[in-house]
This record gives C-alpha cells, structure tokens and sequence, in this order.
C-alpha cells in the first residue's frame, strides 16, 4: 500500500463571543490558542475573527449553527459546546490526502476533548463563573488542552474516533461474579467508595457509572492514562506479568506524600443539575485495574488509602489470575479475534450503539488504506438516524464494502479480496454476520 503523508494539527481554538464588550478587546475572546507555529497576538485575533465571520455569516441563511469549512489545503469544524463558548479545530491537509479526514471524525475528537475536560474541571460556564478570574479560567484551560492536544491523532483511526466505543472483555459468568464479589466487598468495607470500574488489560469488564461517563473515563484510561504511565515507568504496563505488589497510577509511590487523587465531575446520579464529585484513584496489579470514585465530601486520610492499598494487593492478584486462566496465553491482540478466523482479505467492526461497545479488525496488520476507513465512516454517519439497513458498495480499485444495521448493531465489512462477484460478497457477509452475532455478546452492565 502506498504510503500517503497523513493530515496535521494546524491549531486548537477555544473562545468567547461575549468577552470582547467593545473594540480594541478583541484578544479577551481567546480563552484558548495552539497554533503549529507560533503567532502573534494579531494573528490569533485574525484566525478567531476568520471563524467568528463565518459563523454569523451562515446564520443568516440557516437556524443550524455552522459545523465545518472545507478548502483545498484545510479542514475546520465548529463546535459549540455551551452558549457563547466555541471549539475550533483546524487540520492540514497535504496534497495527496485530502480524502483522508472526515468532518465527521474531527467534530468527534472536538466533543471527546470537551467531554474529559468536563469530566476534570466541570463545564466552561460555572467553571469561569466560579473563578471569576479570566486568567486563572485561562490557565485551567491550557493545564488541559495544552497536554491533550498532543494525543490528538487527525486521521489516524477514523471510525474508531467517530464511534468513540469500549471494548469490553467477554468472561463467563462465575468470573464475571468473581470480579462482582470483589467489588461488592470493597464497597461494603471502604464506604466512601461510590463506584467502580473493572479493566482487563485494556478491555473493560464492568462499570457502575452510567453510559456517558463510562465512555469518557474509559477513553482517559486508554489513551492517556494508561500510555502516559508506560512513557515514565519505562516498563511494559499492560501484560506485564510480572508485576505483583500493585500501585496506584495516579496517587503517590509511598504514603508520607499528600495523596493525589484526581477530582471528578460525573453526570452519574446528578441531581438537580449539579455534576456528582469524587476522587479517582486508579489501582493496577498485574493485569487488572480498578478504578475507585470516592465521595468527594469524605476526608479520607493516609490510613485509609493504606489500608485501601493493602486489600486490594490481598484480593487483585487471585482475580488477576482466574480471568487470565480463562482470556488464556492467546488473548486477543484485537478484541475479535476469538470470534472469527477470517483471513487478512476480510476485516470488520461491529458496534453496539446501545452500551457503545465494539469489536473489530479494521486495524489489524497489514494496515488498510485511510481511504476505505474515511468511507466507512462516512457511511456510518449516513445510516446513525436510520432503522434496519443494508448497503453494499463497490469501491474503484475492486474492494468490496458493507453495512449492516439491525436495531442497535451495525456491522461493517471490508472485502480486500480482488474479482469477487457481488453474489460472493453478500454471502461472505452473511457467513461472517453469523459468526460473529453467535459468538460474540454485548453485556449490559
């Protein structure tokens, strides 16, 4: 496959249309400002202008905000995620990859940056509101943004970034109640602790938060947690069998430090529009990680977190151990594997709308062409407000291409086999929708 240079981070915008009360306080506006190069004041307020410009302009013949702005060398999209405040991202294009990067994937990335800032430091309006301090709202922001937009990857995974899922690891049912027992017996011992999560390797295996939350801590864990800690350890974190004592990935090495657990903002049992608070501490041991959400409103002293440490480097280890007995030595390098012995000429993704789980092989090696992940994409977005569907197409250089959605699942097909006959792929589909609706199941937790 020929290799084509993949799009770039131009810049990340976040501003305020009502900050600049008269002329000459143009540069109040911008809240938040990265640029690949550097610029100068008067640049920054030209670009927010630029987009500020083309926003009211739409307006004018449309009641929809404006989402997007194509031209031969960029992309940028518009996002609003609160009255007055505006996410803009803008991408390079380079010559040869202008079909590459989808409006779709970028406005996704902006609502996932904005969703674990949330998460952190709560939505933009209380947050300055509370402050009262535009500088010190100012540098909350780049304390976020400025490290996040470092893991912003235009172009690299496409419909993964779109369906923004979790990948859940299947287990039967008494080690599914073996991790429930655990958990269960945690909570009745440490009562400041409100929820919990459960991840095998990268794979989760239960959550007590709700759907959205779920998704947003899941993707922190992954993307940025769980790398960051291999990054400073220097060491294998996930599959690292080795490790047996355990640790707290986001508290201190020893307990004479002040515990550095970070707060959350959960739309978890929200009541009366107020976000529910806690702490998060992440505890991993081996290959099982648990995440404790401890009241907020709790003091909770070194003897806790002591104590708290030592249960679970008592309990984690022999669950460690019953789940990898049954994951097994051939644990899924992707999360379908064990469901389908289909060849490299076939790949898929099935998704589960309704608790976002997901299973594929788009990404497997040898890699696929941007381009048929860019469509794949595109035709997810085109079915998401339909009921049942069913599409196939065939691409200009012979690959084949289906969708399937039933209710809530959607399964995508990518045929790479050369001269099959249309006949041929709708049985290969059916054949491989079989094996995988059998074989694979989706747990509500």
């Amino acid at each position: 496959m020929e290799k084509v240079p993949l799009p770039w981070l131009q810049n990340f915008i976040i501003f305020n249309t009502t900050l600049c009360k008269k002329e000459g306080q143009e540069r109040e506006k911008i809240l938040f400002y990265y640029s690949k190069d550097e610029a100068s004041d008067d640049a920054m307020i030209r670009q927010v202008g630029l987009c500020e410009g083309m926003i009211n302009f739409t307006n004018r013949f449309s009641n929809k905000r404006c989402e997007a702005l194509e031209t031969k060398h960029s992309r940028q999209v518009y996002f609003e995620p609160e009255p007055d405040f505006w996410m803009v991202l803008t991408v390079g294009i380079p010559e040869k990859g202008c079909r590459f990067v989808s409006n779709l994937t970028m406005r996704s990335l902006l609502i996932t940056s904005y969703n674990l800032f949330t998460l952190f430091y709560g939505p933009f309006t209380p947050l300055m509101s509370k402050l009262n301090d535009l500088p010190a709202f100012r540098a909350k922001l780049k304390r976020f943004f400025g490290p996040y937009r470092t893991t912003v990857k235009v172009g690299e995974s496409e419909i993964l970034d779109y369906v923004s899922g979790v990948q859940y690891l299947p287990i039967d049912p008494n080690s599914y109640l073996c991790c429930q027992r655990l958990l269960s017996s945690l909570q009745d011992r440490f009562s400041p602790v409100l929820y919990t999560m459960l991840l095998y390797k990268d794979k989760l295996i239960y959550s007590a938060l709700n759907k959205h939350d779920t998704r947003v801590l899941y993707h922190y864990l992954i993307n940025i947690l769980f790398p960051a800690h291999l990054e400073t350890s220097g060491m294998e974190f996930i599959s690292k069998s080795l490790q047996t004592t355990g640790r707290y990935l986001n508290g201190p090495d020893n307990f004479e430090e002040n515990i550095k657990a970070s707060r959350l903002h959960l739309t978890t049992d929200k009541r009366d529009g107020q976000l529910t608070q806690v702490f998060l501490l992440v505890y991993n041991n081996m290959d099982t990680t648990v995440c404790l959400m401890i009241d907020a409103t709790n003091s909770c002293t070194k003897t806790f977190y002591k104590t708290l440490h030592a249960f679970l480097s008592t309990n984690v280890p022999s669950l460690d151990n019953i789940i990898s007995k049954q994951v097994g030595p051939k644990s899924l390098s992707t999360v379908s594997s064990h469901v389908s012995s289909v060849s490299d000429n076939i790949r898929h993704l099935l998704y589960n709308h309704d608790n976002l789980a997901y299973v594929t092989t788009l990404h497997s090696p040898p890699l696929v062409s941007p381009v048929f992940l860019r469509t794949i994409t595109d035709i997810a977005a085109l079915i998401k407000e339909r009921g049942d569907a069913d599409i196939v197409i065939k691409t200009g250089s012979d690959i084949w291409i289906s969708a399937r959605k039933s209710k809530s699942r959607v399964l995508f097909t990518l045929i790479l086999q050369k001269n099959m006959h249309y006949i041929n792929v709708v049985e290969e589909v059916k054949r491989l929708s079989l094996d995988l609706f059998n074989k694979t199941y989706f747990c509500e937790y």
